[in-house]
């Protein structure tokens, strides 16, 4: 008898660490949208660079897009880059997250050859999987990151 009260304990002890772990857990996915400006150089490619807009949307089912538009200019020649990308994103540790694209579609406006294309989906992680630093402040704004430094502050929209 004395045994069985043990053991039932421990259950109920086991069933509600694992239900507050899970609660806990599930904070660090993020739900909503923010807007940021965006501006980018970078010289060693052909002097590419990029003025625009960036809107994330997050959801806690650990998916999300982001509609990336603005201008590019490479070598001397501007292009209309608008972007809509869809992702999966999962939780590594603490403010570490790794992307998974899943898919992404240029929209009607967008001009860019496929060569400058390439670069674009390089530079601003339109395709594949990369880990990215994601940080909600005080649900004001979202900072995004790589693993060395803070890229851009995303305000959170109502």
């Amino acid at each position: 008898m004395k045994l069985t009260a043990i053991l039932i304990s421990v259950i109920v002890v086991l069933a509600v660490a694992l239900f507050w772990g899970l609660s806990a857990r599930s904070n660090v996915y993020l739900d909503g949208r923010c807007f940021a400006n965006v501006s980018y150089g970078d010289s060693t490619q052909g002097n590419f660079g990029f003025k625009g807009n960036i809107t994330f949307e997050f959801a806690k089912d650990k998916t999300g897009q982001f509609y990336l538009t603005g201008i590019v200019n490479y070598q001397n020649h501007s292009y209309i880059l608008s972007r809509n990308v869809t992702f999966n994103y999962k939780n590594i540790i603490d403010n570490k997250y790794l992307v998974e694209v899943i898919g992404h579609g240029k929209k009607i406006r967008d001009n860019m050859p496929e060569d400058v294309s390439a670069l674009a989906e390089k530079n601003f992680g339109l395709g594949g999987e990369y880990f990215i630093y994601l940080k909600n402040n005080n649900d004001n704004y979202i900072t995004i990151g790589t693993p060395l430094s803070p890229m851009i502050n995303c305000v959170i929209q109502p």
